[in-house]
């Protein structure tokens, strides 16, 4: 199910913004494929633990953990109990704390405007021509041309614990008036944002602060972390290796060759993008918070990890990684070079929760 906003601001696209770009070649080819069919097969689901009850990690099928923690549900903080259901003021019912990582949404990563691997390869062609594609090229100074990748990323809903039934089982996983199947909520087609440069960053000024050599040097640390355990919150404009998250755009320079890693930044830049519009939500908040979500209007980029679907998918032991790690690590030989060249991730989130 679309959902009408886009439609509008789609049509506002079309009618309005005008052509900016150049259309997606005759050749270009959307892949289609199984995995909403497949879904239940292709799934790692190690990728759902290390899961912890009372802040204690019980097991963890060889998943990171986070650090100084023992596990999710745990932050620094001794075991504990809960309460979100209160009778009175104070008076609250006593749960267990849970910590449990959650499928939650797909995120699909083309070079070719409007066309959809997880919805079998439909396409809508080249009737849009306001939009870009693929890899381009720059002219620099001295007559010096620069290469950089430029995709399209659309972010679905696809709580597949709720699609097949499982979160009735864990009773704090409530998906009440929240998405409990396969939707789409956000494609950067229709975003001008995401082709300009110079607006994402003065809608987001805060881009000019770690516009500097301190604050990119101060990414080696976050790169450092996610190739171990996941990455430090604290360095919000940091993508580990992959890169920086700012400016919030598509536009990613790099060479012709590698399409994986600037696929996956730019997963992490919508990420980025829609949790500073309040669109993603704080999930893994623990001890009095742990009751409700909340928007931080900031990336919290440790409760994310994701397991790539498509062209070639992940497998034990290297399943799910968080934002951030290093290709060596999940992403040799991934890439089929033609016809493997767009990207389907499967995004898991840690949820805290109070179970009763």
């Amino acid at each position: 199910m679309v959902r009408p906003w886009l439609i509008a601001m789609l049509l506002f696209a079309i009618f309005v913004v005008g052509e900016v770009g150049a259309p997606a070649p005759a050749e270009a080819v959307c892949p289609t494929t199984t995995l909403i069919i497949d879904s239940l097969v292709r799934t790692c689901w190690e990728c759902m633990f290390p899961l912890s009850v009372f802040g204690v990690t019980l097991t963890s099928f060889g998943e990171d953990m986070h650090l100084p923690a023992i596990g999710p549900g745990l932050a620094a903080l001794p075991p504990q109990l809960c309460g979100c259901v209160c009778i009175l003021p104070g008076v609250c019912i006593p749960g267990i704390p849970l910590g449990i990582w959650e499928p939650k949404n797909l995120v699909e990563v083309v070079r070719t405007p409007f066309c959809f691997p997880t919805l079998t390869g439909y396409t809508a062609g080249s009737a849009f021509a306001f939009t870009s594609r693929g890899v381009a090229t720059s002219q620099q100074d001295e007559g010096v041309e620069a290469n950089y990748h430029f995709y399209h990323v659309h972010y679905f809903a696809f709580p597949l614990w709720a699609i097949v039934g499982l979160a009735l089982d864990i009773g704090c996983l409530n998906y009440t008036g929240m998405y409990d199947d396969l939707d789409l909520l956000y494609l950067t087609e229709v975003d001008p944002l995401w082709r300009d440069d110079i607006l994402a960053t003065f809608f987001y000024p805060e881009a000019f602060l770690i516009n500097n050599p301190i604050s990119q040097a101060a990414c080696a640390a976050d790169a450092l972390a996610a190739a171990v355990t996941f990455p430090i919150d604290a360095l919000w404009w940091c993508s580990g290796s992959w890169g920086s998250l700012y400016p919030v755009s598509g536009n990613i320079s790099g060479s012709a060759g590698g399409d994986l890693k600037p696929a996956a930044l730019s997963m992490a830049r919508v990420l980025n993008r829609l949790a500073r519009v309040g669109m993603e939500l704080w999930t893994s908040a623990n001890g009095p918070l742990i009751c409700h979500d909340y928007p931080t209007f900031q990336i919290v980029k440790g409760q994310y990890k994701f397991e790539l679907m498509y062209p070639i998918p992940n497998i034990p032991p290297n399943c799910c990684s968080p934002i951030g790690r290093t290709l060596f690590r999940w992403g040799l030989g991934k890439q089929v070079p033609a016809i493997g060249e767009d990207y389907v991730f499967l995004l898991w989130k840690l949820q805290r929760c109070c179970m009763l």
